[in-house]
């Protein structure tokens, strides 16, 4: 009949949308691990630079670039775009997913992503864009602009800029104050990137219990 196949058209659009969603967070969660691998790593770097800067006269005045290029070349924010979420709502098939467990875990993860995991990723790219007002003020960029060039050259460079050379940065001023002030903002963007990395853990998390309540309630393998 007509009905038994529209039950049957519905329960293979669920599993089809289940199955792309489960996809979909299972490269989230892998993302979220780079982030948090990313963040472990640079945070020492970031010790270092306070030292280097707020002791500027023992490193002759020069922003070390063994310390600098990796913070200004490393991109840690990965924000989900959840497009199965999006295709369901705006489809207006969210009705296909029965379980209210489901339903509910999955708008919770939305909510986190677009809410609080978006606003922290504001506040952690203004403390970076700090560290690069700062630079841009107080430091010979010369190395920094020859490097770009010979990156943009470099296949390896052209596809990750993390691939690209360590580059130093003269920096112009003496002044113990802007120095200070030049200091902090290393410190400023480390406290940022702990609270992205409490951030991340979450989704992870989310995103995780998701996965394993999508395939337990309809049985996905």
């Amino acid at each position: 009949s007509f009905y038994s196949i529209g039950i049957r058209l519905n329960d293979f659009m669920r599993v089809d949308y289940l199955s792309s969603m489960v996809k979909e967070l299972k490269y989230d969660t892998a993302q979220y691990n780079i982030v948090l691998s990313k963040i472990y790593y640079v945070r020492p770097l970031l010790d270092s630079l306070f030292i280097n800067v707020h002791e500027a006269d023992r490193f002759n005045y020069v922003l070390l670039g063994k310390w600098n290029t990796p913070i200004n070349e490393t991109r840690l924010i990965y924000m989900p775009t959840m497009p199965t979420i999006q295709q369901l709502k705006s489809s207006g098939n969210m009705r296909l997913i029965k379980s209210e467990a489901v339903f509910e875990k999955m708008l919770e993860y939305e909510t986190f992503v677009n809410g609080e995991m978006k606003s922290t990723a504001e506040t952690f790219n203004a403390a970076r864009e700090k560290i690069f007002k700062f630079e841009d003020d107080l430091c010979d960029e010369s190395e920094f602009n020859k490097q770009t060039d010979t990156n943009m050259q470099d296949k390896a460079a052209q596809y990750n800029m993390e691939n690209g050379s360590i580059y130093d940065m003269g920096i112009l001023v003496k002044d113990r104050l802007q120095l200070n002030q030049f200091a902090n903002s290393f410190t400023n963007y480390k406290s940022r990137n702990w609270g992205y990395y409490t951030i991340t853990n979450n989704a992870k998390q989310k995103a995780t219990d998701l996965i394993e309540l999508i395939v337990k309630e309809y049985n996905l393998k």
